[in-house]
C-alpha cells in the first residue's frame, strides 16, 4: 500500500506512474528528498543498512507532514573510508556519489522540477554531498555562462544541527558511531533490527577534537562502536526521531 501525506498524496516517487506526475499542478514547488545513506559496519548489534534505513524513514515521515514532497529511492552505498577494512562495508567513491547525484538532478530539471534536497545519515558522506550539489548546479549550466539560479538544491545532513540537544539525552561520554544515539534511534524505528545484548561501550582513542581524524576505525574499535551502545533505550529514540524529523520539515517548509 502507498504511504500518503496529509493531502492525500502519495509520497514516493517508485509509486506514482508518470503520467500521474506529469500532470503534478506547480511543478516548480514540487520537493524531492534524495536520501543519502551507506552500506558498512555499525557494531554488532546493528545491521550494515542502518545509515540507509534512518534516511529514509525520517525522510519519509518528514513527506508525510509537508504536502507536495516526494521521496525519491534511496542512494544507498556510501562513502567509507573508515569502515571499510569491517566486513560487509562497500564504500563508492565521492566521484561516484557526485555523478549520480548531478545525473539525478538533471532528471528531474529535465521534468519541470526545481527543488532537490540531499538528506544524508553518514558522517562520511557530509563533504562530499556539499560538492554533489556544487557539482549538480554546474553539470546543469553552460560552460562560460553566469550560473543559472533556477533549480534549488539543499544539502541537510542527519544529526548536524540537532546535535546539542540530543547529547543532553545521553549518557555516555561520547557518541558518533553505531552509538547510543543511533541505536535509540533504530530501537524507535525498527527495533526488530537491532540486538540489543550485544550492544556494547566502546570509545576510540584521542579527544573530541582529534577522535574523527580520517583512520582506519578497526585499528582504534574492535567492535565497530564509538559511544554507549548499551545505554541506548526507545524513549531516547523516539526523542531524537522526533527532533530529527522537526528539522527536516522545517527546511522542507522553507524552501
Amino acid at each position: 500500500m502507498s504511504k500518503l501525506n496529509t493531502a492525500g498524496e502519495k509520497i514516493n516517487l517508485v509509486d506514482y506512474t508518470w503520467e500521474e506526475l506529469a500532470a503534478f499542478p506547480g511543478k516548480e514547488e514540487i520537493k524531492f528528498i534524495l536520501p543519502l545513506g551507506a552500506i558498512e559496519e555499525h557494531g554488532y548489534h546493528l545491521p550494515l543498512g542502518t545509515d540507509s534505513f534512518q534516511a529514509v524513514r525520517i525522510a519519509e515521515m518528514a513527506a508525510q507532514k509537508v504536502p507536495g514532497t516526494i521521496v525519491l529511492p534511496a542512494m544507498n552505498y556510501g562513502f567509507c573510508v573508515d569502515t571499510m577494512n569491517y566486513c560487509g562495508t562497500i564504500s563508492v567513491s565521492a566521484q561516484t556519489i557526485c555523478s549520480m547525484v548531478s545525473d539525478i538532478a538533471e532528471s528531474l530539471y529535465r521534468h519541470g522540477f526545481r527543488k532537490l534536497v540531499v538528506f544524508n545519515s553518514h558522517g562520511g558522506n557530509k563533504g562530499v554531498a556539499d560538492t554533489a550539489i556544487r557539482q549538480a548546479l554546474l553539470h546543469l549550466n553552460t560552460p562560460g555562462r553566469p550560473l543559472e539560479d533556477d533549480f534549488n538544491l539543499y544539502v541537510l545532513n542527519s544529526f548536524e544541527r540537532t546535535g546539542q540537544e540530543i547529547r543532553t539525552m545521553l549518557e555516555g561520554r561520547d557518541y558518533g558511531h553505531a552509538c547510543e544515539m543511533e541505536t535509540s534511534v533504530m530501537l524507535a524505528l525498527a527495533p526488530d533490527k537491532v540486538k540489543m545484548k550485544r550492544a556494547v561501550e566502546e570509545y576510540m582513542t584521542g579527544d573530541s577534537y582529534t577522535v574523527w581524524r580520517l583512520r582506519d576505525m578497526k585499528k582504534v574499535s574492535e567492535s565497530g562502536v564509538h559511544g554507549a551502545a548499551n545505554k541506548a533505550n526507545v524513549e531516547k529514540g523516539e526523542k531524537i526521531v522526533k527532533l530529527l524529523v522537526e528539522d527536516l520539515v522545517n527546511l522542507l517548509k522553507r524552501i
